[in-house]
């Protein structure tokens, strides 16, 4: 495997235009993530920390400085190259699932390899492999709507799961759950992490924050705090 970090982030800046005036939504962020990683991205509302969760996820590009995402730069790559390496090394897992609600569990799982012109047989299997992984085997060919909260949030980790990319990027992965269902989706992620892979997890809680192996905290823009917990 690489020494070289799996991300590489230096001296990011983003920002946008208000009346007549550039308003830095990031200023000068700089970090590393190594292969294997579990890191939580914590900030307030306002933070920046959304805004860095694009980033990191390619849904956006920096106004300046570079990310290196496994050693290419991100802010050189055409838009097609950028949707490639969405689909390909990147698994999002969001707050609200954003699952299609006329398809089954397996058919969601699917979406991403079918992007990737995986065959019909084979991104049946790994979708299916991808909810047994999660626990869902007997709920395949269940909708969402017949599905809880939690077993909903499981489908969402196991499409990200399907086509093995280096990175899971949660997004409040515990945010519409109880706290006993978003424990157990928390479990799940230290599984995973304990798997080999690598989790990036953006909150506003602390709580969920120290459940990860390492912190970084984002404050009006800026890292100020960057810390590992305590094994």
């Amino acid at each position: 495997m690489s020494t070289e970090p799996l991300i590489r982030i230096e001296n990011l800046e983003h920002g946008y235009m208000m009346a007549g005036q550039r308003m830095l939504v990031l200023q000068g962020i700089s970090f590393t993530i190594d292969h294997g990683e579990f890191v939580a991205i914590i900030g307030p509302s306002g933070s920046g920390k959304s805004t860095l969760m694009n980033m990191i996820g390619c849904l956006d590009l920096p106004n300046e400085g570079n990310y290196l995402l496994d050693g290419q730069n991100v802010r050189k790559l055409s838009d097609n190259r950028l949707a490639r390496i969405r689909n390909e090394k990147i698994g999002f897992i969001f707050q609200n699932f954003n699952l299609l609600p006329k398809l089954s569990a397996i058919e969601n799982v699917e979406l991403p390899l079918i992007y990737r012109g995986i065959s019909y047989r084979e991104r049946k299997q790994k979708a299916a492999e991808a909810l047994t992984r999660v626990g869902l085997e007997e709920r395949m060919h269940h909708r969402p709507n017949q599905l809880s909260g939690g077993q909903q949030q499981r489908v969402a980790i196991a499409r990200a799961l399907a086509g093995q990319p280096p990175i899971l990027l949660a997004d409040e992965p515990t945010g519409a759950l109880d706290p006993k269902t978003g424990k157990e989706v928390m479990q799940m992620l230290q599984s995973l992490n304990a798997q080999g892979h690598t989790i990036i997890l953006i909150t506003h809680d602390l709580e969920i924050a120290e459940q990860a192996k390492r912190v970084i905290r984002i404050h009006d823009g800026q890292v100020t705090e960057d810390r590992r917990m305590q094994s």
